[in-house]
């Protein structure tokens, strides 16, 4: 089975939500319309990490709307992480919506300590699975991807394809790079990233939006400019290389093994 994926990168305007939309809506309808497509945005495109999180809430909700419409235009599922406010409080919240009007939603987890990100939002609890054309799509934001332990428990969950909304600087984008590859190597999966180019206010974002996989093969990287790529890959690949060297199948569960520890006195 052929799946298309394709990643937008895009710079983000602090607040401003229409500018935003226009310039991902410019990129949307420029993607093949094939049968099976997953299109991933990046992290909090529409606002960037605004203090403005009702405005916010209000303004991503329309464009969610919006974005449903080109979806079933398009028949794209269409991947990417906004801030919403459900039960008096704020998740940044990664959000896939279907071309049936269906949106599946994940809450991050692991909130950036550098941002004080949980000064503004809840930390997700859970974990989400998208289960769509017989495939299993996980879920993470950003700093989601330096926790290894996530993207085992989707692996141990049989998940395919995991897809990674970012704003990850610039400074640190060697990281983004590795721990993509990582992730894709170690649970024979294929990891799908869409990342922030550009400035926003002080800070400089890295690019290197990516489709990276089963094998850790880099499928497509944009770099550091604003745009999109589009890569198709067989999924039937991804269960051939599972049952070809079946490592998923030799995980044991290492963190509640028994720890035997060793003291020697310090006297070297």
């Amino acid at each position: 089975m052929i799946i298309t994926f394709s990643i937008l990168q895009v710079n983000c305007f602090l607040d401003q939500f229409e500018k935003n939309f226009e310039n991902v809506k410019k990129y949307l309808n420029k993607l093949p319309e094939v049968e099976k497509h997953l299109v991933v945005l990046p992290e909090l495109w529409t606002s960037g990490f605004t203090e403005n999180l009702d405005q916010a809430d209000v303004a991503n909700r329309e464009i969610i709307s919006r974005l449903q419409l080109i979806a079933l235009e398009k028949n794209y599922l269409i991947a990417g992480s906004y801030i919403i406010k459900e039960n008096e409080g704020f998740y940044n919240q990664l959000a896939i919506i279907s071309p049936d009007n269906q949106i599946a939603t994940y809450n991050k987890n692991n909130l950036f300590p550098h941002l004080n990100e949980f000064i503004n939002f809840n930390s997700g609890k859970k974990l989400s699975i998208l289960h769509v054309w017989k495939l299993k799509i996980g879920m993470a934001i950003c700093y989601d991807l330096r926790f290894p332990e996530i993207f085992r428990n989707y692996a141990n969950q049989n998940v395919e394809i995991c897809v990674l909304p970012a704003q990850w600087p610039q400074k640190r984008i060697n990281h983004f790079n590795v721990l993509l590859h990582a992730r894709a190597i170690e649970n024979q999966m294929i990891m799908i990233s869409a990342n922030i180019c550009g400035n926003i206010n002080k800070t400089r974002f890295g690019g290197n939006s990516s489709i990276i996989d089963h094998l850790g093969v880099t499928q497509t990287n944009l770099e550091n400019h604003e745009g999109f790529s589009t890569s198709q890959i067989d999924i039937d690949n991804v269960y051939k290389w599972r049952d070809e060297f079946p490592v998923l199948e030799n995980i044991h569960h290492q963190s509640s093994k028994e720890i035997e520890n060793f003291y020697i006195d310090n006297k070297y």
